[in-house]
């Protein structure tokens, strides 16, 4: 067994995909803060106009229910190259350590946690990562089919806000909702995460990612048919958030259901958009990138940022900010964290996080170069 990959060993794709991925994250938690007011589909605040219809539209077809898939298949990527270098007992102890971390942050900030989510997918299928890459994406399809179902009953307007703790007038009503809000998010989420983990893993296999400049035509046939089906399977949805209609019954649970199935292929069209941005060079790329080797730290410090500002308990500029706004604060703490994060893993330093998942992962084998 060795240890950890090393900062000079690592493939650019997949820490710039990180990277940008960490800008749709915030924009797709942003909105999740917006209380105090009728919410709609999605979490949506009811009743959007103007920009913020636009914001809310592209959203819709571009971010929302993309964006965790995506980070999914990023995550099932890494796991294919640990699996590379390491037994599945260490497999499964970084499912483990990452339930943890991803508890202390349900329970702590924020309760809408993915990190959670893919620990406990790797921790429950870290004996599959074997298998055959036909037998995995067999799988992937099967558990992707049933989440999509489930997502059908999901049709209508939320009526209160998808994270209501946000919305709790004191420190210990805020902590006290957490560990429901967060356990059900945690279980739901890992069903509909764990068919894009799978997949991930066959990417980490194929080398898409690790050489973009020889898989641009599969590449370029990810980002073009998956964006293609993304935006056509979430415009109902889409459209039904701004209040062009209001989809029911059978044709709502269709609607939603679409909505869920777009979110799979619209991640595959944004990780072959990011595959080929790896595969060319531009400025602030490698800053990017470098940034991305933090990702779990910026993750998580987004959820610093957004519940000081945004929480009734703290900043509350949730209960009056636009959508528009909060998608603005949320591009703003991404390119911060860039900024930040970029320079000081281009000057050799690990995130905190990273490393202390590492070093967990890890406990009792070889060390490696962290």
């Amino acid at each position: 067994m060795t240890g950890p990959t090393g900062l000079a060993t690592r493939k650019i794709t997949p820490d710039l995909a990180r990277g940008l991925l960490l800008a749709l994250i915030a924009v797709a938690n942003a909105h999740l803060y917006l209380v105090e007011r009728p919410i709609g589909y999605r979490g949506y605040p009811a009743g959007l106009t103007g920009g913020d219809a636009v914001v809310a539209v592209v959203q819709m077809v571009l971010v929302d229910g993309r964006v965790f898939p995506l980070f999914a298949a990023l995550v099932g990527y890494g796991v294919a190259r640990l699996a590379e270098r390491a037994p599945e007992p260490v497999v499964r102890r970084r499912g483990l350590v990452l339930l943890g971390v991803g508890a202390l942050h349900g329970l702590l900030l924020f309760p809408g946690d993915i990190i959670g989510a893919y620990g406990l997918v790797i921790l429950l299928l870290a004996p599959a990562v074997a298998s055959s890459s036909r037998g995995l994406l067999a799988a992937a399809g099967a558990i992707g089919a049933f989440a999509v179902f489930l997502s059908s009953g999901a049709s209508g307007p939320q009526g209160v806000p998808t994270v209501p703790s946000i919305a709790a007038p004191t420190l210990g009503a805020f902590l006290a909702a957490h560990p429901t809000e967060w356990l059900a998010t945690t279980i739901f989420s890992a069903l509909l995460t764990a068919p894009a983990v799978l997949v991930g893993v066959v990417i980490g296999r194929s080398g898409t990612l690790d050489d973009p400049a020889v898989h641009r035509r599969r590449l370029t046939l990810w980002a073009v048919a998956g964006s293609v089906a993304g935006v056509g399977l979430g415009l109902p949805l889409a459209l039904a958030v701004i209040g062009v209609w209001a989809p029911t019954g059978a044709v709502g649970a269709a609607v939603a259901a679409a909505h869920a199935a777009g979110g799979y292929a619209g991640a595959l069209g944004l990780l072959g958009l990011m595959g080929l941005l790896g595969s060319v060079s531009w400025p602030g790329q490698r800053l990017v990138a470098a940034a991305g080797t933090w990702s779990m730290t910026l993750y998580l410090s987004q959820s610093v940022v957004f519940v000081a500002v945004f929480a009734v308990v703290a900043g509350g500029l949730g209960s009056t900010a636009s959508l528009t706004t909060a998608t603005l604060v949320g591009l703003a703490t991404w390119l911060a964290g860039v900024v930040v994060a970029g320079l000081l893993a281009r000057a050799g330093h690990r995130g905190p996080f990273e490393l202390l998942v590492r070093r967990l992962t890890y406990l009792g084998g070889t060390s490696g170069t962290s």
